[in-house]
């Protein structure tokens, strides 16, 4: 059984700068959750960190793909309610947001295309960030792993097609949103498109 409260999953440097920038009021009606990470200071004998939710957790491990996603799915609970509708809203270009997205979709980074789909996780939808100061066609190359695993398990995702005013979207996208009615999104805020989900084909 669903929960009736949606979940806003903000992930990255890039996403949680911005959540800065929306209107307090416009996330009042959602469970707001967070995934960040925090650089060590060698010299001060700082550890990274993982912060879920404002809560820094160690993070011994070097900041890869592999070793974030693992360390992420075992933190999984922490970010994530499979039962719970959630937006997530982050950079692609950002080696956290691959990674997390790989821990929510229990999927391997060098196995993409061996495991099969059996329980994937129909409660998620996805909002990519547009990178400033990228081209998002030249981007296509870095991210190719992590759209083809939102690809096979047909997660809708959508993407903010200019930097530009991007606290703006994600503000109109957060007072249009309705989990029952997502794909409607795109036709409701300026500047986003479907790319991914339903007959969508990957970008």
């Amino acid at each position: 059984m669903k929960n009736s409260t949606p979940s806003i999953l903000f992930i990255g440097n890039h996403a949680n700068k911005i959540r800065n920038d929306i209107p307090a009021e416009t996330m009042n009606d959602y469970d707001l959750k967070s995934v960040e990470y925090q650089r060590g200071l060698a010299f001060k004998g700082e550890s990274s960190k993982l912060i879920l939710n404002g809560t820094p957790c160690v993070f011994n491990g070097e900041y890869e793909l592999d070793n974030l996603s693992i360390a992420l799915n075992f933190s999984r609970d922490h970010f994530l309610n499979d039962s719970v509708d959630t937006l997530i809203i982050g950079d692609p270009f950002e080696l956290l947001f691959q990674a997390s997205i790989f821990a929510i979709l229990n999927e391997n980074p060098n196995d993409v295309k061996v495991k099969k789909v059996l329980n994937s996780v129909n409660t998620i939808s996805v909002i990519l960030l547009y990178p400033a100061a990228m081209e998002f066609e030249n981007l296509r190359k870095e991210i190719s792993r992590v759209v083809y695993i939102l690809k096979k398990h047909n997660v809708k995702t959508f993407l903010i097609e200019n930097h530009f005013n991007q606290a703006s979207a994600i503000d109109n996208i957060l007072y249009y949103y309705e989990s029952d009615n997502i794909l409607s999104l795109e036709h409701q805020v300026s500047g986003l498109k479907q790319i991914l989900g339903q007959t969508t084909s990957a970008c």
